[in-house]
């Protein structure tokens, strides 16, 4: 199972992501600063206050299909 992460209107910057392997040990800075480097709008960020309220969620990967040509 992989973990996701998906922040409010995530759907119009390209979430829900795969959450970082570390998102247990961030805090809130730093996973303002992660949502802004994978394309969360610095705007959104800031009207959040910097507390962005995330929604995790863990689903199986898609895996690849190695058979197409």
């Amino acid at each position: 199972m992989t973990m996701f992460i998906d922040p409010p209107e995530g759907w119009r910057y390209g979430f829900p992501k795969e959450a970082p392997s570390n998102i247990r040990e961030m805090r809130t800075r730093e996973l303002s600063a992660w949502l802004v480097a994978n394309g969360y709008p610095q705007d959104e960020v800031d009207w959040w206050e910097g507390e962005v309220p995330v929604r995790f969620f863990q689903h199986e990967r898609d895996k690849l299909d190695d058979t197409t040509p």
